[in-house]
């Protein structure tokens, strides 16, 4: 029988004023009702798939919500998109990467690499770079953002901890079984490749590398630690303090971890592909379902204006980029099996992240002070776009929220990551990132 798939017409957007902060903003409500990834924003559009399992993928008007245009893809479970150079590319969990005509909507090219894909891709410099499973193990593989022709493929030993990371003419990714690597964004030749027990893409400032990592605590390997450590002139340490980390923990036995095998079975995953090697997720995040490594985010360090923050759980934390000295911190509320709080999204001197509970946060980045928080009416997981003085947000039951701050500073953040290679905004001062 042929699939069938929600009318884009169900899609309901209204306007709303936030009563706290006198904010206004739009709601859009996906007919998919799935979680969704951080949107991509640019041109006065937004770009959102519908989330794992789902087959559509929407541009919106950025100030008022309205569809712009609608694309149903060949298989399921978009990720966050990204945006460069007139082009939106995002690929599906199975198996595609797709590289759209942002204005229209057209497919410019799309290439099948392989099922499934937990990772996003990245793009710089006229280049897209993607993972993706062959042969019994995995491949870093660098398209032309025109075409999509292989321009170099280069091995690597499991898939990607959600996207790959273009940073000063290298491509650097953390993968599933704990590994660091960097690679010429140019040629593919590798560069380096270390063990950190990684849990989190990296992040990549005048030439360090900062990176989440596992760690046991005094009470041995059952005693879950997380903590962001940094490599410099070749060494790596331990820039932030150990967090207890019981959401690194399995997910077999949780309500979480039960709702997202329905969510495998439901795209036709039983039991997990071998191809995926969640036996390396599992060891690492806790994440034994190909929904719940696509979905992982982790305590995704940035840096900016020489500052590290970092959320590790239910803590948010800004430490001294260069000595490692602990600025400030703030706690919230903790969850039994999740991370309460997403990575950090920093622009105008100001901290964005969302929560599990459902409220959009704002402090100040050199203080730590909360300067305002919207209640979203649903978990929020995934990191905040911010872009031309309007914050956007996806939530888990398959909703955008676009809140109008009014300040046109608030900008720079407009994908996952922050642009188009994930780490910080394009064209940024390397000193301010």
């Amino acid at each position: 029988m042929p699939r069938s798939h929600p009318d884009p017409a169900a899609m309901q957007t209204r306007s709303f004023k936030d009563s706290r902060t006198g904010f206004s903003g739009w709601l859009a409500d996906l007919p998919e009702r799935r979680g969704l990834c951080t949107p991509a924003v640019d041109g006065g559009r937004l770009f959102v798939g519908a989330g794992f399992g789902s087959y559509a993928f929407y541009a919106l008007d950025a100030r008022t919500g309205q569809l712009a245009w609608h694309r149903q893809t060949s298989d399921d479970g978009p990720t966050a998109a990204v945006h460069c150079d007139g082009r939106v590319v995002f690929n599906t969990e199975s198996c595609t990467v797709f590289a759209l005509d942002a204005a229209s909507g057209e497919v410019a090219w799309e290439r099948w690499l392989g099922d499934p894909l937990l990772a996003q891709p990245a793009a710089a410099d006229g280049r897209v770079f993607m993972a993706y499973p062959a042969h019994g193990a995995h491949r870093l593989v660098a398209l032309d953002l025109a075409d999509g022709r292989q321009l170099w493929d280069a091995p690597i030993t499991a898939d990607v901890i959600t996207a790959p990371v273009v940073a000063e003419g290298a491509v650097y990714i953390s993968t599933w079984d704990g590994q660091v690597w960097s690679f010429d964004a140019e040629s593919g030749a590798l560069r380096s490749c270390e063990n950190m027990n990684a849990t989190s893409a990296p992040w990549v400032w005048r030439g360090e590398v900062y990176v989440a990592r596992r760690e046991a605590g005094r009470g041995g390997a059952a005693d879950v630690h997380e903590s962001v450590w940094a490599r410099k002139k070749a060494s790596w340490a331990r820039h932030t303090r150990m967090q207890r980390a019981t959401y690194l923990e399995s997910k077999r036995l949780t309500p979480r971890g039960a709702k997202q095998a329905r969510d495998d079975a439901a795209v036709g995953f039983g039991s997990a592909p071998l191809a995926a090697k969640l036996g390396y997720s599992e060891a690492r995040v806790g994440e034994h379902t190909v929904s719940g490594a696509w979905r992982h985010q982790g305590s995704r360090p940035c840096v900016w204006n020489g500052c590290l923050f970092t959320t590790t759980g239910d803590r948010l934390s800004a430490t001294d980029a260069e000595s490692g000295e602990e600025l400030w911190s703030w706690r919230g509320s903790q969850i039994a099996d999740d991370r309460a709080l997403s990575p950090p999204a920093v622009v105008n001197g100001r901290v964005y992240a969302g929560s599990h509970g459902g409220t959009l946060y704002s402090w100040e980045a050199d203080t730590g002070r909360v300067r305002w928080e919207v209640p979203l009416g649903g978990p929020a997981v995934w990191q905040p776009a911010i872009h031309d003085g309007w914050i956007y947000t996806g939530l888990e039951h398959g909703r955008v929220v676009a809140l109008h701050t009014g300040d046109p500073l608030d900008d720079g953040w407009a994908m996952w990551g922050g642009g188009p290679g994930h780490n910080g905004a394009t064209g940024s001062d390397p000193s301010t990132r």
